[in-house]
């Protein structure tokens, strides 16, 4: 080997040393450049997850404001229900107590029909025999008739 070999060799080491410097500090740079754009984007995204958190919060807040809202309502509605039911059931005694006392009525209505028929017919005259035919009374009632009839009569 020659001298001049030697430094053409410490040359082109020396050469090859500073452009692979070269590309290393470019590469570098590009690699400082990229990891500042990433730590800006996790800074945003870490923004971004807070302010999620922080909407997500108030969602639950108002989920169980709406939750506790409808659990009460949900009573309330139950207890209006229970009355309603208890109401029903009071109103449907009274319409047949009062259903009851009306089919009495009619049926003590029908019974004075004939007792009055028979007074009419006693005023008039009419004997027992007709009076029994005409009202379909028995004989002790229409005897009864007559004579508080004729204690009627005998006041006047």
């Amino acid at each position: 080997m020659s001298l001049l070999a030697v430094p053409i060799i410490a040359v082109s080491a020396l050469f090859l040393v500073l452009l692979t410097s070269i590309f290393l500090f470019i590469y570098l740079n590009k690699l400082k450049s990229k990891v500042e754009m990433l730590n800006i984007q996790m800074q945003s995204t870490c923004l971004l997850v807070n302010e999620l958190q922080i909407l997500n919060s108030k969602l639950q807040q108002e989920f169980d404001d709406i939750s506790d809202k409808n659990e009460q309502l949900a009573a309330e509605n139950e207890q209006v229900s229970k009355q309603l039911e208890h109401r029903i059931k009071s109103l449907q005694h009274q319409s047949i107590e009062q259903q009851q006392l009306v089919t009495q009525w009619q049926e003590s209505q029908g019974q004075d029909k004939f007792y009055n028929r028979a007074f009419k017919l006693a005023e008039k005259g009419a004997d027992i025999e007709e009076i029994m035919s005409e009202c379909e009374l028995p004989r002790a009632e229409v005897e009864m008739l007559l004579s508080v009839y004729q204690q009627r009569a005998r006041s006047k």
